[in-house]
């Protein structure tokens, strides 16, 4: 078969500090790869190089070449490459520069010079194609997440590219967009592109794969076929499961005889309900759309609770509520009945906690002024920083940092903090296996002293972190434990 990326990378370097070394990969024109492996590990320094943007966009010193159809990729000329080899980053956003669907669509298009109706005919294609003509004329800040992932996977159809490289792709995604995302991968794959996903998520990977390539400091350690992904295989290179319908939950039962806090005596909590936190008929809304109704539950000290739903349930609008960011108009809260009792009582880690880092260094970040002189609470700053890896960063500004150290970060922050509850927002996003262990360890052993709430996607999060989880639906939510309940769960995540 054809070979059409051809990459001998002796080395590459950021400013001196050596990102990859010894990379010998050839793919051949159709296939779907997978790369993965730890934070850190060079994968997205890989594609960057694939793709041109190494060292063209970011700096770096390169030994080696990359061959597109058995041509360097720098010898294409500047915006040439688009023709060939599309991208899908993590966050869509970041690779938009237009503000209407179907002008990002036909973006690459205009800027190759293309026939002003064929243009138009081929983003209608495309729009067709990955089912999404009701995006028309809707702005690009108004779409989910899902939603802008489409558009820019339309983008990649409408000059017909032969590679597609997606960056991280599932990240932010709930299950159902995921799944929708495995089906336009389907389609890519019938449609004969080559597929590149660097990615921590492999569940709904694996059926498509051809190969999976294992990157270790920089290098290419293991190359799977898909027919060789055992979990044997799966535990020795750290890496996320491969199928979700066999996770079980790692939690004990937080409670005997649980449902919607309705006929539950003390002697029903196997966990301490001193300082149970109550929420009672909380109605979810935004401005005068009613999103859920009359959501009630308690939560105890040594209890974390997920919550699942939908996107566009109010997970997150719920937990601003509670947090005191949002007005209660009806329900009530064991913990505050204003916005500022809430914000006292609460510490909510948000999905982009980039926006609630300030100070200028690390240290600062988690390092108030009255807690200078507390041995206490520097041996526990120190502990975090080295379990989460962030010790040797800690003279850095916290915007410095990449979207999982922000993460970590801000749930460090929240670690520390008095509060009485603290509410998590998608903690796990874009994590490898190790240090979502690392992560749900720390959940694990802050819940002991103080509820947690955790808004997650994450199957193996959930199932390794919380007692109970709460399925958030428009008339009826119901809270229920974990353990025993995983295919319920995992039905309800389908729907």
């Amino acid at each position: 078969m054809d070979e059409i990326i051809k990459i001998k990378i002796d080395s590459f370097s950021y400013h001196d500090k050596p990102q990859l070394t010894d990379i010998n990969l050839n793919i051949v024109k159709g296939e779907f790869i997978v790369l993965t492996g730890l934070s850190g590990c060079g994968k997205t320094t890989l594609t960057r190089i694939i793709n041109g943007l190494i060292p063209d966009f970011y700096e770096g010193t390169l030994n080696g070449d990359v061959l597109i159809f058995n041509k360097n990729i720098h010898s294409y000329k500047k915006g040439e490459i688009a023709k060939y080899m599309g991208n899908v980053f993590q966050n869509p956003s970041d690779q938009f520069f237009s503000t209407v669907a179907e002008d990002e669509i036909a973006l690459v298009g205009e800027n190759l010079g293309m026939n002003t109706n064929l243009l138009r005919k081929k983003v209608e294609d495309a729009m067709i194609k990955l089912n999404i003509k009701d995006l028309k004329g809707k702005s690009v800040f108004e779409l989910s997440g899902g939603q802008r992932q489409k558009v820019a996977i339309a983008s990649t159809l409408v000059y017909d590219t032969d590679i597609i490289i997606f960056d991280e792709p599932s990240a932010s995604l709930d299950y159902k967009s995921t799944d929708e995302l495995r089906n336009i991968m389907k389609l890519l794959k019938s449609l004969g592109k080559t597929i590149i996903v660097a990615e921590h998520r492999l569940y709904y990977l694996k059926e498509l794969m051809d190969r999976l390539i294992i990157m270790k400091d920089g290098k290419i350690s293991n190359i799977y076929k898909k027919g060789e992904l055992t979990d044997l295989v799966r535990k020795e290179n750290n890496l996320r499961c491969f199928d979700e319908e066999n996770l079980i939950s790692e939690k004990d039962t937080a409670y005997k005889n649980f449902l919607n806090n309705k006929n539950t005596s003390n002697d029903d909590y196997n966990i301490n309900k001193e300082n149970n936190i109550e929420i009672k008929n909380l109605n979810v809304c935004v401005r005068k759309k009613h999103l859920a109704e009359n959501i009630s539950f308690s939560l105890s000290n040594g209890e974390c609770m997920g919550i699942i739903g939908k996107n566009g349930i109010g997970k997150t609008t719920m937990t601003k509520q509670l947090t005191g960011l949002l007005s209660i108009k009806s329900g009530y809260t064991s913990y505050g009945n204003s916005k500022k009792e809430r914000i006292k009582n609460v510490y909510y880690v948000m999905q982009d906690s980039s926006i609630q880092l300030f100070s200028h260094t690390v240290e600062h970040e988690i390092i108030p002024k009255n807690k200078l002189n507390d041995q206490d609470y520097l041996e526990k700053a120190k502990k975090y920083l080295k379990s989460l890896d962030l010790w040797e960063k800690r003279n850095m500004h916290p915007q410095e940092l990449s979207v999982g150290e922000k993460q970590r970060l801000a749930i460090i922050t929240a670690f520390l903090s008095d509060k009485k509850i603290i509410i998590l927002d998608e903690p796990t996003a874009g994590l490898d296996y190790k240090r979502m262990n690392i992560v749900a360890e720390h959940i694990n052993e802050k819940s002991k002293e103080t509820p947690i709430i955790l808004i997650t996607h994450d199957l193996e999060l959930l199932f390794k972190s919380c007692n109970t989880v709460l399925l958030m639906s428009e008339k009826n939510s119901e809270k229920i434990n974990v353990k025993g309940n995983e295919k319920k769960i995992l039905n309800f995540i389908k729907m």
